[in-house]
């Protein structure tokens, strides 16, 4: 189906996304960091994005407002996930997502944002 770039720090997390993504029949590339993402995006072309707000070291909101200027990345759908941020201080700030998942979500819940979205 579709080519899934994952940026989630929470390994077990990640794992979770991963598998139950990949057993829906998407690719998916998982990323635990913010860091090379623009060097991942041109090579691995995904068809969405979903992203955790809290990453490591860095911050989700900064990635995501890069996102949106660059020209080749702006088209790209992007879910935002956070455990901290409620959808209503997301939007206030003008993060405006594809998508938004709180921290615990059903992985149901996620299934069907994501095909909304492909």
């Amino acid at each position: 189906m579709g080519r899934i770039l994952v940026v989630e720090d929470d390994p077990d997390l990640l794992e979770v996304v991963q598998l139950i993504l990949e057993s829906n029949n998407h690719k998916v590339f998982p990323l635990m960091n913010g860091r090379p993402i623009f060097r991942i995006i041109e090579e691995f072309k995904p068809d969405l994005i979903l992203m955790d707000i809290k990453l490591d070291g860095m911050d989700g909101r900064a990635i995501f407002k890069e996102i949106r200027t660059r020209e080749n990345t702006a088209h790209l759908p992007v879910i935002l996930t956070s455990g901290g941020f409620s959808e209503d201080y997301i939007m206030r700030e003008h993060h405006t997502s594809d998508g938004y998942l709180k921290k615990p979500f059903e992985m149901s819940a996620m299934l069907e944002k994501i095909d909304s979205l492909l």
